[in-house]
């Protein structure tokens, strides 16, 4: 889990944390989470797709907390799900498929059998 305190600039004139910022505190804490995950490859997943579901607003006073997980593993590519909440409740889910690069990142390339079984361990139960 990440704790992200919201900054002054991530506000709206609103007083909310903006929406395109929910995608940097998601990058924040998958970035973490993979990099605990897979220490070999963490640097060569790059992201090819991201969806957003807000749920709540979030106000400079309030404390995100983010917890990354695993939620489909492909031949090259993963889903991660960022659940987002304050002490409010939850406030934003970000989905995001990411892919494994070659070493010269020209293209992907298939999960390593020992990065598959590090990914299947990490999947969240019922997926």
């Amino acid at each position: 889990m990440v704790r992200i305190e919201p900054r002054w600039t991530d506000l709206d004139p609103q007083g909310h944390v903006t929406n395109s910022v929910f995608l940097v505190y998601a990058e924040e804490a998958r970035a973490r989470y993979l990099r605990a995950l897979l220490p070999g490859a963490w640097n060569s997943i790059v992201v090819v797709h991201n969806s957003v579901d807000y749920h709540a607003p979030v106000f400079e006073t309030d404390v995100v907390e983010i917890v990354s997980s695993v939620e489909k593993v492909g031949t090259s590519s993963l889903t991660t799900l960022s659940e987002m909440s304050t002490a409010r409740g939850r406030c934003a889910t970000v989905r995001t498929v990411q892919a494994v690069l070659t070493d010269d990142a020209s293209k992907s390339r298939p999960w390593t059998e020992s990065e598959l079984a590090d990914l299947n361990g990490a999947l969240v139960k019922g997926s």
